[in-house]
């Protein structure tokens, strides 16, 4: 039986005479992101009898859970009138939210190879020193301009697009939706109560409030920080430059919070910290009654269901949404504080950030507003917020005599996890088709660790290994009794990307074809924290020949001769390979089965991706979680494999690299079209029963949630087998479609079968 709260009534606004209907949604969320916003439709008729009957059928329909899903809509056609169907799955259809990147894209495009420019995608292990990088390519001084800005903690999380252009320094910002800051603050929330409960000291609670566990959000950056003592620290400089630095950016002091302001945070922050733990009390006063046990007295794997219990409970009290809303309120007050450009606003959430400056100095220090991560300007800073940030203008290397022509994309670093399956997100490869160059940095000190790894893997198997090129960062630090100047401690970097390309022998021949290329496309580089002119002579050249690889990237290229042909016979073991080990990586995940290096999931972060995937926020991973790109991952190198052996060639290849390239154009045909696929198997057609496996709640919820995404997986990646169950021969049908298509488009073709 559905939750009575899911039921119609039937309404007339005064002074007409049409009936409306009027309903909460079971599948959608308010802007507050509670379950069942309210809908309200025309019937339209203004007979009360015809009224009464499509209320009859909405509550029916209501009532069946069945068709809650948007592939349901031909069959409740069938049975409901079309009032009825369309007050219901509309909502359901309603477009996403605007993306951030189409907005920018409205606002300034990224130039391509048309317009003479190279795109570079930088990808790497948070901590690489990506950003440091980009610093030294776009002349950006690591202590005068402060842009973008570094730390050694997790500082990117915007992406950062610098387009080098001569004229004047223009910009667009844009931002998260509100959904997806609405739920980090109730997580943050949560985590502090959780804290609060279990002893916490007043440090920590705040600490856990202004700090989300995964460090991707810091409600720190615009609240301000919390200072036990109630001592204002010193204002000091916005950019720390000390006298012997030739500093010539000297802040706007009205940039820091005054001492008003500081003495304000702290007693808002004082306020909130009550209120949590007003909340843990009393989730944990309720809780122990209504058990007859006092929660802090269990212990183990009880204790772990008694937080489940109690932050389920937390939610569920009045002070909880309202506490998230006071905060959710300061945080949008933060954008008062700017005075230039122009700030769009879609439904009273900003949307983007105009702003254009012919002076350098002027144009950066409106830009640290979304970028800086400044102590000093905690309370202020919108840096949290920010979902993109593209600039443009002369930002030229200090190494070059003039602007060249680049597209710079820098993100947020691939996260350590001590999974032995690592994932690339949907987040990154989808972006591999319009770039030029992907720029893998990684660290020479500690080469090709798991991450790095997992690109290789993830750029070899879509296609696009002619693309790659490798940066190694701190190769000053590459030191050894027996590694005596450049050439030997290039040779003992280089040798550990041949050792990590030979341990994917598993992917076949597809390795081979990077193995030829790759040594011309390594670049040491150390010394990143220095201004570049402060930096060795061979470090600067490694700089210039890694801007001279960026340009030669879109070089034209004569296309392959070589046409491979392909008995799809053989797709089949390909798909059955890549559906049983995604199977087994989440059966290992959600406590089914063991899998040697996977070890089974904490709830709490099961639950916080079905949060994801229910509200479509944050690419619909959590972590290390991706359902998506595992699925992509694992079918893009079955398929790879399948692709390494054609039926015949017609006409055959002249060389190695040849047949390579060749093959390589099919495979990013069919990465083009995976994304997609995948997103709808796994995604689109399951929003119900992700919507359900978020929502279950008390005793058992961890149980009945594997047991909804098991039922998910089972559904999106049906493992053919040698008896076809119709889902699977539906899978495997949609497979060979994609991947015939693919290696059509690729300037391959099939044959049915061979004498």
């Amino acid at each position: 039986m559905t939750d009575a709260r899911y039921s119609a009534t039937k309404s007339r606004t005064q002074g007409r005479s049409a009936w409306t209907l009027t309903f909460r949604h079971p599948l959608r969320r308010d802007d507050e992101g509670r379950p069942g916003v309210k809908v309200r439709r025309g019937l339209g008729t203004s007979d009360e009898s015809s009224a009464d009957a499509l209320v009859k059928e909405m509550n029916t329909l209501l009532g069946d859970e069945s068709y809650w899903n948007i592939t349901e809509r031909p069959r409740a056609e069938q049975h409901f009138s079309r009032a009825v169907v369309r007050a219901f799955y509309e909502p359901m259809e309603s477009p996403a939210p605007a993306d951030p990147t189409a907005i920018r894209d409205g606002e300034m495009p990224l130039p391509d190879a048309d317009d003479g420019y190279s795109r570079v995608l930088f990808i790497g292990t948070t901590g690489t020193g990506k950003t440091s990088l980009l610093r030294h390519l776009i002349g950006s001084h690591p202590k005068t301009d402060r842009f973008p800005s570094t730390s050694a903690n997790k500082t990117t999380i915007a992406d950062i697009e610098v387009i080098t252009s001569p004229g004047d320094f223009e910009a667009v910002v844009t931002f998260f939706p509100r959904r997806l800051i609405r739920t980090y603050i109730y997580e943050s929330v949560l985590e502090a109560c959780k804290t609060a409960w279990g002893g916490g000291s007043d440090d920590q609670v705040v600490r856990d409030l202004l700090n989300h566990k995964d460090q991707r959000f810091r409600l720190s950056y615009l609240l301000g920080d919390w200072a036990p003592s109630n001592q204002v620290p010193d204002e000091g400089d916005w950019d720390e430059a000390t006298e012997d630095e030739d500093s010539k950016d000297e802040p706007d002091p009205g940039s820091f919070p005054t001492t008003e302001e500081r003495s304000a945070t702290q007693r808002d922050l004082g306020t909130y910290l009550k209120e949590i733990r007003d909340l843990a009390d009393s989730a944990d006063a309720q809780l122990s009654h209504d058990l007859g046990e006092h929660l802090k007295k269990l212990s183990g794997d009880e204790q772990e269901a008694a937080i489940a219990l109690l932050l389920e409970r937390v939610e569920k009290l009045p002070g909880f949404s309202e506490l998230a809303k006071t905060i959710f309120d300061r945080v949008l007050s933060c954008f008062d504080y700017l005075k230039e450009g122009k700030l769009t606003k879609r439904s009273g959430w900003p949307e983007k950030w105009m702003f254009s400056d012919s002076d350098r100095d002027d144009f950066l220090r409106q830009i640290r507003w979304f970028s800086s991560n400044h102590f000093k300007v905690w309370g202020r800073l919108l840096t949290p917020l920010v979902q993109g940030i593209r600039v443009k203008g002369p930002l030229a290397p200090d190494f070059m005599d003039k602007v060249p022509r680049l597209v710079l994309i820098d993100g947020e670093g691939l996260g350590h996890t001590p999974e032995s399956v690592v994932n690339v997100s949907t987040h990154y490869t989808s972006r591999y088709r319009s770039v030029d160059v992907i720029l893998l940095v990684d660290n020479a000190k500690q080469p090709m660790q798991a991450a790095a790894l997992s690109v290789l893997r993830s750029v070899a198997t879509s296609g696009h290994q002619e693309k790659l090129a490798i940066a190694f960062t701190h190769f000053d630090a590459v030191k050894g009794d027996n590694l005596r100047g450049f050439p030997a401690k290039r040779d003992h970097v280089v040798g550990s990307v041949k050792s990590a390309l030979n341990s994917l022998r598993d992917l076949g021949d597809v390795v081979s074809g990077l193995e030829r290329r790759i040594d011309r496309r390594c670049f040491m580089l150390g010394w990143l924290d220095r201004p570049t002119t402060k930096i060795p002579a061979g470090a600067r050249k490694q700089l210039a020949d890694l801007a001279g690889c960026f340009a030669a990237a879109i070089a034209p290229t004569t296309p392959p001769e070589a046409r491979p042909l392909y008995d799809p016979a053989g797709l089949s073991f390909a798909v059955q390979s890549a559906a049983g080990d995604f199977h087994s990586l989440w059966n290992a995940r959600l406590g089914y089965r063991h899998r040697d290096g996977v070890s089974q999931e904490h709830w709490a972060r099961i639950k916080a991706l079905t949060r994801r995937v229910e509200l479509r926020m944050d690419n619909y991973e959590y972590k290390h979680l991706m359902p998506v790109a595992e699925l992509i991952g694992r079918l893009q190198e079955a398929i790879s494999r399948f692709l390494d052996a054609p039926a015949r060639w017609d006409p055959p290849a002249k060389s190695g690299d040849e047949s390579t390239t060749a093959v390589n154009r099919i495979r990013t045909e069919v990465n083009n079209t995976l994304h997609s696929f995948a997103m709808e198997r796994i995604v689109e057609r399951h929003l119900t029963e992700w919507t359900q496996a978020h929502r279950y709640a008390g005793r058992g919820s961890t149980r009945k949630r594997a047991l909804e995404l098991r039922g998910i997986y089972g559904a999106a990646a049906p493992i053919p087998g040698v008896e076809l169950s119709e889902a699977a021969s539906a899978f495997l049908g949609e497979v060979r479609q994609l991947v015939g298509r693919a290696i059509r488009k690729g300037g391959g073709d099939l044959v049915l079968h061979e004498e």
